[in-house]
């Protein structure tokens, strides 16, 4: 993950003050998401650190110190913990996973409802390769079609990209009609509302 890749990890939700019922339990899913929310946090921060090592040499550039005075704005805010960090879903998607769109966009392909489209995503996979009987790192893209639900389709348009970013979770797997009359078979991507998590986010946060 690069710097310019961070902003893929902020959700800016303005949390107001609240607790979850002390008697409530959290729900496994919020408790897996918000850890992976924590994991994503400590990984961004732990980058933004060992860039700002790197640029304490270039100190006297103009361009270094402003990109000091970026990273470190950064830092200030992943160290507040303020709201959850959430990562874009990975490869290959499970369901009851939760996150962003990879590269929080997606490929509108179908119009199914008002609320309802079906869309495909890219998503960016590290795989290592010989070349000359030795090992690279290389990165190529796997595209997964998906059911999106939850935002409104009015101003979607086929063939069109569709920029957002809202957090989705895997909800399932259906079949949904093709514009040719067949049918096909593919995983449901449903909006998430952060709201849900926001009690048990505050809760978990107050405890550390």
């Amino acid at each position: 993950m690069n710097v310019s890749g961070l902003a893929l990890l902020f959700t800016w939700v303005a949390f107001a003050p609240a607790e979850a019922p002390a008697a409530a339990a959290m729900p496994p899913k919020i408790a897996r998401f918000l850890e992976q929310c924590e994991t994503s946090r400590q990984g961004a921060i732990a980058q933004i650190k060992h860039q700002l090592r790197g640029l304490q040499d270039e100190a006297g550039d103009a361009a270094a110190r402003r990109s000091i005075a970026r990273l470190e704005k950064q830092l200030r805010v992943l160290e507040a913990n303020e709201s959850p960090v959430v990562a874009p879903l990975s490869f290959p998607p499970q369901s009851g996973a939760i996150g962003r769109l990879p590269g929080l966009s997606c490929h509108v392909e179908q119009v199914l409802s008002d609320r309802e489209f079906l869309a495909t995503c890219t998503f960016p996979v590290t795989i290592t390769a010989v070349r000359n009987f030795k090992r690279y790192r290389d990165q190529v893209s796997q595209k997964v079609r998906f059911v999106v639900r939850g935002l409104p389709t009015q101003d979607l348009e086929p063939g069109a990209d569709l920029q957002s970013l809202d957090v989705f979770e895997v909800s399932g797997r259906e079949t949904y009609r093709t514009v040719s009359g067949g049918s096909q078979a593919v995983l449901v991507l449903t909006r998430f509302d952060l709201k849900q998590v926001e009690p048990y986010f505050r809760r978990r946060s107050s405890r550390r």
